[in-house]
């Protein structure tokens, strides 16, 4: 008798098999979110210190508000050209060398003997964060989930909101005991350590881009869908950043504030900009699971950030004029992150170019809004109101972009 023998069939269940989602590596986010936390406090570190600068440097407060229109420029004309290069080559190597750059700036800023080369150190700090942030941005968006992509993004956003919550008040505390250049100080120390984790831990990712030239430099520009929404970062961060620049001035005028009181007020605002960003990350994710775009959040919170802003630079009242400026910054934060989150997502082929391009206009609006506020008395109704006015135009502008999305039937 023989036996017949048979292949052995796989095991069939009777259960379909669902694949596991892909899980966010939040370990390593959490060391981009430290180089963030540190770029944030940087960059609004500057506006409690303006006085204590142009004293020290023998300078008026106009002139040494320049140490803030070098960072933002450098970094508005440097971001695309090296998002193009972050699009063409490991991510892992912009990261790293804007991180570099950025901490060899903070130095020069803590040795620097006069305005002009303050104002070149601060230059060279905005250089290491247009190297450096717009790979940050695309890494985050590509190493995430679509479902968690809005909350992770947002994260990113309210880090920089959380320098401003600790970094300022502390860098203003450790001003006033010892001198101005000390926070820089310490933000180029503690930059050197997180490079060190960084070059460790960051995977290599393939790269996405292929344009080349000045074709690849433009082709954000060409795509309306895009356009809109880099134009109304520009005129909400000139009416947002760029007024925020003189809160110390005008609050230290109209309500006698001192250099460690102008930090706790760089507490109160950072805690809105916090506030505004996380919310917003929950609301993006719930409007992805809907298939509601994102854009709505960019054009309520503009549209609600200008009475806001309206109100916190014309009151008197000291109390009315910190609610407003809390909600100032809460519809601000709200803003910048339902941008970032969208705008990293609009073209997948170059998304650190578009990321570069959002955060070149946000510096660029800075800068416009510091010069054009600057020509006009702090506090004063032309003053509130031109920030109202380019708050409004953002709004508008978020809204065309939301027709069109309707329109052309975009994913949202």
């Amino acid at each position: 008798m023989s036996v017949e023998t048979r292949p052995l069939e796989p095991h069939r269940s009777l259960h379909p098999v669902v694949e596991a989602e892909p899980t966010t590596p939040w370990a390593q986010h959490i060391l981009l979110y430290a180089a963030f936390f540190l770029m944030g406090a940087e960059m609004y570190l500057v506006a409690p210190m303006l006085p204590g600068i142009a004293d020290s440097l023998h300078a008026s407060v106009a002139a040494s508000a320049t140490i803030v229109t070098a960072y933002v420029l450098v970094y508005a004309i440097a971001g695309p050209p090296f998002g193009i290069i972050a699009d063409r080559y490991p991510r892992r190597w912009s990261i790293l060398l804007g991180c570099i750059v950025f901490l060899l700036g903070n130095l020069a800023c803590a040795a620097a003997g006069t305005l002009a080369l303050l104002v070149a150190a601060r230059g060279l700090t905005g250089l290491g964060a247009a190297i450096a942030a717009p790979a940050i941005w695309a890494y985050l968006a590509e190493r995430t989930p679509a479902h968690q992509r809005g909350r992770v993004i947002s994260t990113g956003a309210s880090v920089y909101s959380l320098g401003q919550v600790l970094g300022v008040p502390l860098g203003a505390a450790l001003a006033s005991l010892t001198s101005w250049r000390w926070p820089f100080l310490a933000v180029g120390v503690l930059m050197v350590a997180t490079s060190a984790v960084l070059y460790a831990r960051l995977d290599h990712l393939p790269v996405t881009g292929t344009a080349r030239g000045f074709s690849a430099l433009l082709a954000p520009w060409s795509q309306p869908r895009i356009s809109l929404g880099l134009i109304a970062t520009l005129l909400l961060q000139a009416a947002r950043l760029g007024a925020y620049t003189f809160i110390g001035v005008l609050f230290a005028q109209r309500f006698g504030f001192s250099l460690t009181t102008l930090g706790l007020v760089g507490l109160l605002v950072g805690a809105g900009s916090l506030i505004g960003s996380l919310s917003t990350g929950a609301v993006l994710d719930r409007l992805h699971k809907h298939n509601v775009s994102g854009v709505w959040v960019s054009v309520v919170a503009a549209a609600a950030f200008a009475p806001c802003a309206a109100v916190a630079l014309s009151t008197g009242h000291l109390l009315v004029a910190l609610a407003a400026l809390f909600l100032w910054c809460v519809f601000g934060g709200s803003f910048y992150s339902s941008q970032q989150a969208y705008l990293s997502c609009a073209d997948p082929t170059q998304r650190a170019s578009v990321v570069a391009w959002n955060n070149s206009m946000m510096n660029a609006g800075i800068a416009i809004g510091t010069t054009l506020l600057g020509t006009l008395a702090v506090g004063g109704a032309a003053f509130a109101g031109v920030t109202c006015a380019l708050g409004i135009a953002a709004a508008l502008v978020s809204a065309a972009l939301l027709v069109l999305l309707r329109k052309d039937r975009q994913p949202a």
